[in-house]
């Protein structure tokens, strides 16, 4: 299973923290319109074959729900329920959500730990690559956070450090394993993790971008497959050198979630690939039931 957790905004979203580089300066949003912006993607994500979970915002205070690379992180185990890995985050109106995700994961059958010390946010500093594991700081997350939570992630690990504007590693680097490539900004992260990334992986795999590019967002498509499901606000060039591998990339409108709340297709979901038999999805949590009641906002 291609598992996606997701949260939509709610009917009075808004920006509170404002605290990234886009959302700092940014307009009031429309918050039916999020809610549209946030069902495309999801409808996108199940027409290729995804599974999206979706747990609707229990109050409208955690204006970060929508933005669910930092609800935790899934870790498969062979012969045993997933590890559910809580969030350490950063900005204290986003430091409750963790409280409402971790019910669910347990709903899901999934076994939750709590990393227990520093700040360590999640799925959002969190990649995976040709069989290792991508764990980033710099940006929130703490070295002392991701220490520990390294313990519970199996096998290979690399660690990078970034930087703003890559305030999480997604920013940074993107895989896309479809077209065997992972995209970089060697600007936003230590020379010497930069180096790491060209030792593992050989640099004819890395397909380098600018600080410039990532600002619109061209680290933070959604790869499903062979699509990238990316904010109409990515750089054509950085489309056109996607295609040129052979991808597909499909635009979609982000204008609230992303181009006023600073986070793209990337960041609204926590993705892992699971043995279908080992979770329980209630079906209050399914896609279809959330839909219905964002599509009765006409």
């Amino acid at each position: 299973m291609d598992l996606f957790l997701m949260s939509p905004p709610g009917r009075t979203w808004a920006l509170r923290g404002r605290s990234n580089f886009r959302s700092r300066e940014a307009p009031p949003v429309d918050a039916l319109q999020a809610r549209r912006e946030w069902l495309a993607l999801a409808r996108e994500i199940e027409a290729r074959g995804g599974t999206v979970v979706a747990l609707p915002s229990p109050s409208e205070l955690l204006t970060g729900m929508p933005y669910a690379a930092e609800c935790g992180q899934v870790v498969p185990r062979e012969g045993e329920a997933p590890l559910f890995i809580l969030p350490r985050m950063m900005s204290a109106h986003r430091q409750a959500e963790r409280e409402h995700w971790a019910p669910l994961a347990r709903a899901l059958g999934m076994e939750v730990v709590d990393p227990g010390v520093g700040i360590w946010e999640a799925h959002g500093d969190v990649a995976t690559f040709d069989g290792v594991t991508l764990l980033f700081w710099g940006g929130r997350t703490t070295l002392d956070g991701l220490e520990a939570a390294e313990r519970y992630f199996p096998g290979e690990v690399l660690r990078v450090q970034v930087r703003e504007p890559a305030f999480h590693g997604n920013m940074a680097v993107l895989p896309l394993p479809a077209a065997d490539r992972l995209m970089v900004c060697p600007e936003v992260m230590t020379a010497e993790s930069f180096a790491s990334l060209r030792e593992r992986f050989g640099e004819p795999r890395l397909l380098v971008v600018t600080e410039e590019e990532i600002r619109r967002y061209a680290t933070n498509g959604l790869p499903v497959g062979r699509d990238v499901l990316a904010p109409s606000v990515v750089p054509q060039p950085v489309r056109e050198r996607l295609e040129s591998l052979g991808l597909r990339v499909v635009p979609l409108t982000m204008r609230e979630l992303c181009e006023k709340g600073g986070g793209s297709s990337r960041c609204l979901v926590s993705r892992a690939e699971v043995d279908a038999a080992a979770l329980t999805i209630p079906e209050a949590f399914r896609l279809s039931a959330v839909a219905r009641d964002i599509d009765a906002d006409g």
